[in-house]
C-alpha cells in the first residue's frame, strides 16, 4: 500500500504555507501611508490619507455632471455619477498605488499616491 503523504510532501506544503503568510504581510502593509488624491479639472482638489479614515463616508464633488466618491478605510471609489456612461463607477475600489479612476465628462481623477517617492515601472526606449 502507497503512502498518501511523502516527507517531501510536507515540506513543500509548510514551505507553500509559510510564503502565503508571507504574501499576506506584505500586501497588509503595502497600502500603508496610501494617500488619495482627487483632481478636479486638473487641479488638486483634495488629498486623503485613507489609512487614517476612521469610519466610511460619502463624498461629493464640486463639479458638472455630479460625481459622488465613498472614501473608505485603505480605498476609496466611485460610487454615483450623473454622466451617461458611468464608467467611472464600474472602475471598482482603488487601493493601490497608482490605481486610477476618471469620470471624464466631470473632469474629475482620482489617483492612490503613496507618501514616499515613485518607483519607475517600466522604461521605454
Amino acid at each position: 500500500m502507497k503512502k498518501l503523504i511523502r516527507p517531501l510532501d510536507i515540506i513543500l506544503i509548510a514551505v507553500l504555507l509559510l510564503g502565503g503568510i508571507g504574501f499576506g504581510i506584505y500586501s497588509k502593509n503595502s497600502t500603508k501611508s496610501a494617500t488619495a488624491v482627487i483632481y478636479i479639472d486638473g487641479e488638486i482638489y483634495q488629498s486623503i490619507e485613507l489609512t487614517k479614515v476612521e469610519k466610511s463616508y460619502e463624498l461629493t464633488l464640486p463639479c458638472s455632471p455630479e460625481a459622488t466618491l465613498l472614501v473608505e478605510r485603505n480605498r476609496i471609489s466611485f460610487i454615483k455619477a450623473d454622466c451617461n456612461d458611468k464608467l467611472c463607477v464600474g472602475t471598482g475600489k482603488l487601493s493601490y498605488r497608482g490605481d486610477t479612476a476618471a469620470c471624464l465628462p466631470a473632469k474629475a481623477v482620482v489617483t492612490i499616491e503613496n507618501g514616499g517617492e515613485k518607483e519607475i515601472d517600466a522604461l521605454v526606449y
